[in-house]
């Protein structure tokens, strides 16, 4: 069995399809299909790429078919990572909700000093009040 072929028994366990493998690792399209077609060689630089996207699979059972599928403290390794990856993204997207709401609080405090100015302006203003009329002695 060649590499190309073990490859695709990873694929089928860890259900990936052709697109998403290619996708991941950034062949270009229908290219792991028509290698597994010609049942071609899989080169160095496609095999490093694979090894960085997918640490789970063992290169050594890929290469000889020695071992096990799937090297276990890897796949440990590799979950607890996208495990973390999420959460830290989960967090992030909820701290810039937080930001986003302290902007708008920000906001809306600078307009009700806005207003409180404009009140004291208001009220710190002399009382002028409308000229009363001094009653003129009646001169009949």
């Amino acid at each position: 069995m060649k590499p190309i072929e073990r490859i695709s028994m990873y694929l089928q366990f860890r259900n990936i399809s052709p697109h998403a493998f290619e996708k991941k690792i950034k062949l270009s399209n229908g290219y792991y299909s028509k290698q597994l077609r010609n049942k071609g060689s899989v080169g160095s630089d496609i095999l490093i790429k694979i090894h960085e996207h997918f640490p789970d699979l063992n290169m050594l059972w890929v290469l000889t078919g020695e071992g096990n599928m799937v090297d276990e403290s890897r796949a440990v390794q590799s979950a607890l990572a996208e495990e973390f990856t999420y959460k830290f993204e989960v967090e992030n997207l909820k701290l810039q909700n937080l930001q986003e709401d302290v902007d708008q609080l920000n906001t809306v405090i600078k307009d009700k000093e806005k207003i409180i100015s404009l009140y004291e302006f208001m009220l710190n203003q002399p009382v002028n009040l409308p000229n009363q009329v001094n009653p003129s002695p009646n001169i009949c």
